[in-house]
């Protein structure tokens, strides 16, 4: 059981690779077509259900061994920041896509770039914290 739970939490791992990518993503030349925007809010709405099975995945892997309590609250500390920034990151893109008018672009992509640096940053320190618990 323990060798099919962890399957699929690497499989989710690989999954929110995405958020590695994504401050890649969002070049200039990318970002002002609708239509590119519309395949990242899908694809970030995508990882952040894989997130959830992360949640139930790991949650069970963690009740099988042992870990410190400064390792644990770290690793919720990044999971919980992966969620919020990527959510935040679907939040903004959302709300371009369905505002009718320009919007201003510049302001807009400079936070939308901030949430993702933010995004990428906790994915690679919860992959630091998972290699080295």
């Amino acid at each position: 059981m323990v060798k099919i739970i962890l399957f699929f939490h690497v499989l989710g791992a690989i999954g929110m690779g995405f958020y590695l990518l994504l401050p890649f993503l969002l070049q200039k030349m990318f970002i002002q077509k609708r239509s590119v925007l519309r395949v990242l809010y899908r694809m970030n709405f995508i990882t952040q259900w894989i997130l959830v099975v992360q949640l139930f995945t790991g949650g069970f892997l963690y009740t099988q061994g042992e870990y410190s309590t400064r390792w644990t609250m770290l690793v919720a500390f990044t999971y919980v920041a992966i969620g919020a920034f990527g959510g935040l990151f679907g939040y903004h893109i959302r709300h371009f896509l369905k505002s009718p008018g320009q919007y201003e672009l510049e302001p807009w992509m400079r936070k939308v770039r901030f949430l993702a640096i933010l995004t990428t940053v906790s994915m690679f320190m919860i992959i630091v914290l998972m290699l080295f618990p």
